[in-house]
């Protein structure tokens, strides 16, 4: 598994592990599924770069600079930045390509952004082992009137880019990278992000760089974005100062007691968001606001951060890898070969079945862990990919944010063991 050798966090193995009673959960306190911190300090950079005008630019041109991007532009939220992403490559590509080949595992953003600036959905497979893309199955599905292929990093695990590159080449497709957890990864050498025509990025909560809002960098001089003559969203001060206050274990208990109280006298969601604009009621042929001084301000302290949150991640990650290690109803994924600086936002425990996984998952709700399942709807066709359907039906993320201690990896381990073993001997 691609982890650093200094991630030293670790735990008792899946093989020794005694099938106990899982350890009481301490009091007021839970565990948010998945965060990147931010500090008081950050909220104070982003009130002052808000007040010189200065922020947003700085951190533009220091992702531009990561990547060796031509242009890019930022977005009031992530299906914005996907929405106009793609219809400047339809303005490319021609009236006869007018499909984007998603894989059949990824949020909804991709398959609603598309609908909204007109373009039309063809899926591919993953590999359930890695979360790769499934290359015979994306060949499969390529034609003469596909616009372009969308690679998404699940959980920042990515693919083959090498292959994938060639094979956009080869189909005259263009490729479309996204970063929402693979930002500072990179792929035999290179960052992901350039191996595309465009990267899209994604910065709402639970993301490496959690600001609220997307950018899209281009690769190509003839498709250029900027952000110049759009005006800037209202800082959301109140969203990340939010965010930044419940963010720890304590704080997020009783937020998320309170929570859906609130949703249901203000109306709304009772999840909470940090883009500046709606994730979901978006009017794609509108004009939309870039980002905020506010937010580029302390997009660009996290950015630089990067590397050490990067590492706490990864020896949470670690623990969990050698606490499930040749365990039989559990395993973690592989990210593949060439793949570097994975950011580990999650830990993807694939269970061995569908029930299992219900028990493991409140099981971990009683004891204050989140772990809420990913893209299980709507329901994939099995026949047609099995590796995803696979994966809607057995994966489980556990949380590997810097507020996991190692007291709660210890009882996570312990839970999914006694959870499983009980299952076990009904079975």
């Amino acid at each position: 598994m691609a982890m650093d050798e200094d991630a030293t966090r670790t735990t008792t193995t899946g093989r020794s592990h005694p099938a106990r009673d899982p350890p009481d959960s301490p009091a007021v306190r839970e565990l948010a599924t998945a965060l990147t911190p931010v500090t008081a300090g950050d909220l104070l950079a982003g009130i002052v770069g808000q007040a010189g005008g200065r922020g947003r630019d700085a951190f533009v041109d220091a992702v531009k600079s990561h990547l060796g991007a031509s242009s890019a532009a930022t977005y009031c939220s992530y299906r914005r930045a996907l929405g106009a992403a793609f219809s400047r490559l339809r303005e490319h590509g021609g009236a006869d390509r007018s499909v984007l080949l998603l894989p059949a595992f990824c949020s909804s953003d991709f398959a609603d952004a598309a609908d909204g600036v007109g373009l039309d959905v063809r899926r591919y497979d993953v590999d359930p082992r890695t979360l790769a893309a499934d290359l015979e199955s994306l060949r499969a599905a390529l034609g003469e009137d596909v616009l372009a292929v969308v690679a998404v990093n699940v959980l920042g695990f990515g693919s083959d880019m090498t292959a994938l590159e060639s094979i956009c080449t080869e189909s005259d497709a263009a490729l479309v990278e996204a970063l929402g957890y693979a930002l500072g990864a990179s792929y035999d050498g290179r960052p992901l992000g350039t191996f595309g025509d465009l990267s899209v990025v994604n910065f709402q909560q639970g993301k490496p760089i959690p600001v609220g809002g997307g950018m899209v960098l281009s690769q190509r001089s003839d498709c250029s974005f900027s952000d110049a003559g759009r005006e800037q969203s209202a800082p959301n001060v109140a969203a990340l100062t939010g965010y930044a206050l419940c963010s720890r274990p304590r704080p997020y208990y009783a937020y998320s007691r309170i929570a859906p109280a609130l949703a249901r006298v203000l109306g709304g969601t009772d999840e909470l968001t940090t883009h500046p604009g709606s994730k979901f009621d978006v009017a794609y042929g509108e004009h939309s606001p870039t980002m905020s001084d506010f937010q580029g301000a302390i997009a660009g302290r996290v950015f630089d951060r990067l590397p050490e949150t990067r590492r706490d991640r990864a020896a949470t990650a670690r623990a969990y890898a050698d606490a499930f290690e040749g365990y039989e109803h559990v395993r973690g994924i592989q990210p593949i070969d060439g793949l570097e600086g994975h950011q580990w936002v999650r830990y993807p425990l694939v269970v061995s079945s569908n029930e299992l996984r219900a028990e493991i998952k409140r099981t971990l709700a009683k004891h204050g862990v989140q772990a809420p399942l990913l893209y299980n709807w709507p329901k994939v066709r099995g026949r047609e990919f099995p590796g995803a359907r696979a994966l809607q039906r057995r994966i489980l993320p556990l949380p590997t944010h810097p507020f996991v201690d190692d007291d709660d990896v210890h009882r996570i381990v312990a839970i999914v063991h006694h959870v499983a073993h009980e299952y076990e001997n009904r079975i």
